[in-house]
């Protein structure tokens, strides 16, 4: 051909040498080879995944870099390799791969809520607009620019659908793919999370646009504005009058929202029919699918999406992408430093267009460069575009290689990055805002609570309004209810008032909430609020996994400055009086905050609170018990009882638990004598505080004296105990059903006949890891001085005993006036602080 493009010629009206239709059977030939080539293709993509999953690479890097390796550019030039990939095999195997695309656009559909995009803040849809519009327009320009190098045979190969396929290629941005990236660094509930989650939501909307746009361009100029005409007039008919249809079709034949298989096939068919349709108008049929996908009820949509996710996404996926990679042949490549022009001007043009962001906005530069990276994610929609190009002859084999090849390097490069900005740098103190027993009692308190249902709320309530005491201090309480998002690991943050619901920072992956229980349970907490002195509540809704849940906690603590974190235990009281398991997946997250919490938490066992009148504050907790052996869990739930105390009308009992020689000498301290000390001579006078020791012998009588007293008080304080060890625990161990609650929780919680609450108490402790500081910045010297902190040969901190000593000059005397963060930030400490 003269215009140096290779073209194959095939036999339309048969897939095989041996076909059925030339009187032969296809299982001999077609079937086997396409099975072949499908378990090859999983294989070598599944595997390279594996072995770069260590350095934060996407699933697209390892699926394209399969293709390539698999086709003309490497194993495809051997003989056998050939024979496996044979030109008469592309018809299937690509068959299979767009079928893929149709099914996985299908899905996007699914997930969509287009409701909750008017929520977005007007700030997220204004730095969107600039990361998009900015790198199209210098897309453009930059074909203009390079068009005579890539011109250069002089034959006006290269018009100007071509540059709207470089824009396009910059301007695109994947949501799945950043959605992936952030889930894998676990940032998905962090501030660049919540940043760039509906930034990119707004961009794959701009990148429809685009592609409805591009593609009867590309195919036929001429007749492109009736095919867009077409297809609008499709999407609002679908919306606006098929929508509602489905909606009450649905309905009529369902019962109880169970959904037969029939329905599933259903859908297929659907999604095939809706896809004929937008291929026939002139589109693509990925569009029509990702309509279909749209108008599908919510209930049978998240049915779909737990059906087909795993099996669309985690197979028939990677066969796209491994397509996109056979079709790149390096050995037509001209020009190689046009990929790095390339790679050099995606990254720059996206990173340039989100920097004055930094300007108008509170977000700082580091931000600003990792939104601009991660904005320079490629996924479906870049590499379709160029497919579409090669397809229709606007784009050759060699340009086509390079742009693959140049969002290969650019995937793969991105993680990593983000990884190595946002790597645990910060070094934290010990801060008053961070527990109950270093916190002044007449200081705010801020307290984060999470809400599971609206049976909690009677019952937390009830602990809030025994915590405060309205004539000394006053107390912040952040409600967060937990509300799951099956499927895809996005989040979404939304902050109420008492008049509306907005989105801060918000992302969203897909449907609507239970927006009627949130609006319960913010009605209860805001009447709580009005009734009681002193008491402010933000009432906000986590939409996410329960896999990433706890971060989002964890982060709105951390954003917030809470002293203490409430979470409902995972099972609920029944009226005989057992423990009932609601979701399992409750228990995992409250494991995982116990872990990473950054302040102190309490898990709390509801039994009976939750009948109480929720209005009324006063009308709850009176009798109080405070278990205590000792340890650092245990001085906190001291320190959360004794501030329970000073409410009017609470009494509290603490019963100090020793050993039969009547010293706890495993586990008594000097720091544990100081605290119970001070609390027996600050309360001696009081009425209805009182303090009494017990002394036991072993597990045995533990276990007899709880059930003494389980039913004399309503509530009962303890502390987790993680890690301290008590002759008189150790033998019981074998017997907790649920280690986070420690064993004196659990003993308390898993008794039958009990009718008393008990709140559990994890201290947090500011210890500081050697392992992370010898990531940090290095240590010296042998393993004695390992929590020493070097900067070359210059120490900069030493941590002992929870206290990190900073040294600022060349004498080496320590300061303690602030906190370095390693990447150059400063955190001024508390005046408790070292």
């Amino acid at each position: 051909m003269d215009d140096g493009l290779e073209n194959d010629c095939l036999i339309l009206n048969i897939t095989s040498y041996n076909g059925i239709w030339q009187g032969d059977n296809p299982f001999t030939e077609t079937l086997p080879l396409f099975i072949k080539q499908l378990a090859v293709m999983l294989i070598v993509t599944r595997s390279l995944y594996h072995l770069f999953k260590p350095l934060h690479q996407p699933r697209i890097v390892s699926d394209i870099l399969g293709g390539i390796l698999l086709g003309p550019s490497a194993l495809g030039k051997t003989t056998y390799f050939a024979d496996l990939f044979p030109t008469r095999s592309v018809v299937t195997v690509e068959t299979l791969g767009y079928m893929a695309l149709v099914l996985h656009m299908f899905l996007v559909g699914l997930e969509l809520d287009l409701t909750a995009i008017g929520r977005i803040s007007k700030k997220a849809v204004a730095v969107t607009v600039t990361g998009l519009f900015l790198p199209f327009i210098a897309g453009s320009g930059f074909f203009y620019l390079l068009r005579e190098i890539l011109d250069h045979e002089g034959n006006q190969y290269y018009q100007h659908e071509c540059g709207f396929l470089w824009a396009a290629s910059l301007a695109v941005t994947s949501f799945p793919s950043i959605g992936q990236i952030l889930s894998d660094l676990k940032l998905l509930s962090s501030e660049i999370g919540r940043m760039a989650m509906p930034i990119a939501l707004i961009s794959d909307l701009g990148s429809w646009i685009l592609v409805v746009i591009l593609i009867p361009i590309c195919s036929n100029p001429m007749h492109a504005p009736y095919v867009i005409t077409t297809t609008l007039a499709y999407v609002l008919a679908s919306y606006y009058s098929f929508r509602p249809f489905l909606a009450w079709i649905v309905d009529y034949t369902t019962e109880n929202k169970n959904y037969s298989d029939y329905y599933l096939c259903f859908t297929l068919v659907g999604v095939v029919l809706n896809a004929f349709v937008t291929d026939v108008t002139g589109t693509h049929p990925i569009v029509g699918a990702f309509i279909f996908g749209l108008i599908v009820p919510d209930d049978l949509a998240l049915v779909l999406m737990d059906r087909f996710t795993y099996f669309i996404s985690g197979i028939m996926m990677p066969v796209f992408f491994v397509i996109a990679g056979l079709r790149v042949d390096i050995f037509k490549i001209t020009k190689w430093s046009l990929i790095f022009i390339v790679v050099i001007v995606l990254f720059a043009v996206k990173i340039i267009s989100f920097l004055p962001i930094s300007a108008v906005t509170n977000i700082n530069t580091k931000d600003s460069f990792a939104l601009g990276l991660l904005m320079s994610t490629k996924g479906v929609w870049a590499i379709l575009i160029v497919l579409i190009g090669l397809d229709n002859k606007v784009l050759r084999d060699g340009d086509y290689a390079v742009t693959i090849i140049a969002i290969l390097l650019m995937n793969s490069v991105i993680a990593p990055t983000i990884a190595a900005i946002y790597k645990r740098t910060k070094i934290f103190v010990k801060s008053n805002s961070r527990t109950i027993q270093e916190a002044k009692s007449e200081a705010e308190l801020r307290v984060l609570v999470c809400i599971h249902s609206c049976c909690n709320v009677p019952g937390i309530v009830k602990l809030l309004g025994a915590t405060h005491d309205s004539r000394r201090n006053h107390m912040t309480v952040f409600t967060l209810h937990l509300v799951e998002l099956p499927g895809r690991p996005a989040t979404m943050l939304i902050v109420h008032d008492s008049h509306s619901t907005r989105f801060e920072d918000s992302a969203n992956d897909g449907h609507d909430y239970n927006s009627s229980e949130t609006d319960q349970i913010v009605t209860s907490f805001t009447e709580f609020e009005s009734k009681t002195r002193n008491v402010r509540i933000q009432s906000l809704t986590a939409v996410s996994p329960f896999m990433a849940m706890h971060g989002d906690i964890c982060s709105l603590a951390e954003d917030k400055h809470v002293a203490f974190i409430i979470l409902p235990f995972h099972k609920r009281a029944t009226k005989e009086g057992s423990l009932r398991e609601t979701i399992s997946s409750f228990r995992n997250i409250n494991q995982n905050v116990l872990l990473n919490a950054p302040c102190s938490v309490g898990v709390f066992i509801d039994r009976g609170l939750e009948e109480a009148k929720v209005s009324d504050p006063d009308d709850g907790i009176h009798d109080i018990a405070m278990l205590f052996l000792g340890g650092a869990d245990d001085c906190e739930a001291l320190a959360y009882a004794w501030r329970m105390s000073r409410k009017p009308g609470v009494s509290l009992t603490v019963i100090r638990l020793l050993e039969n020689d009547g010293v706890d000498s495993s586990n008594t301290n000097e720091s544990d004598e100081d605290y119970i000390n001070k609390f027996k001579l600050q309360t001696a006078e009081e009425e209805l505080i009182q303090y009494e020791e017990k002394t036991l012998n072993d597990g045995e009588q533990l276990i007899i004296t709880l059930k003494e007293m389980e039913n004399k008080f309503e509530l009962f304080i303890v502390g987790r105990r993680d890690g301290v060890d008590s002759p008189i625990t150790t033998d019981l161990y074998d017997r907790v059903e649920c280690p986070e609650l420690g064993v004196i929780g659990d003993l308390l919680a898993i008794s039958d006949s009990a009718t008393s609450s008990v709140l559990v108490v994890k201290k947090y402790v500011d210890a500081i890891n050697n392992q992370v500081i010898e990531d940090l910045v290095g240590t010296q010297g042998s393993s004695m001085d390992r929590t020493a902190m070097y900067f070359g040969s210059r120490r900069i901190a030493t941590a002992t005993d929870n206290r990190l000593w900073l040294y600022s000059d060349s004498n080496e005397q320590p300061t303690a006036t602030t906190v370095q963060d390693v990447d150059g930030h400063d955190d001024h400490g508390g005046e408790n602080d070292p």
